[in-house]
């Protein structure tokens, strides 16, 4: 699941913290500089915007993924 974020945190470690409270297993991929969110966990979208939101964090799913590297998305391919 990708979502943006209302504000582009410099900070993963509350983001990640809230979303392995869901799900300690989770992968969270963080694009700062875009605001954008990646997670891989067992957890449903509206639970991690939950999460989220818990945290001051506002945040949207993104309708189209998009890539983030190093997460589901990336090809391998940038240079």
């Amino acid at each position: 699941m990708q979502f943006e974020l209302s504000t582009a945190p410099t900070d993963a470690a509350p983001i990640t913290a809230a979303i392995h409270a869901l799900d300690p297993h989770a992968r969270v991929v963080l694009d700062a500089g875009r605001g954008r969110l990646e997670v891989l966990a067992s957890a449903s979208g509206e639970q991690i915007l939950d999460a989220l939101r818990g945290i001051g964090c506002v945040a949207r799913p993104l309708e189209k993924e998009v890539h983030i590297s190093g997460g589901s998305t990336c090809c391998g391919h940038c240079g």
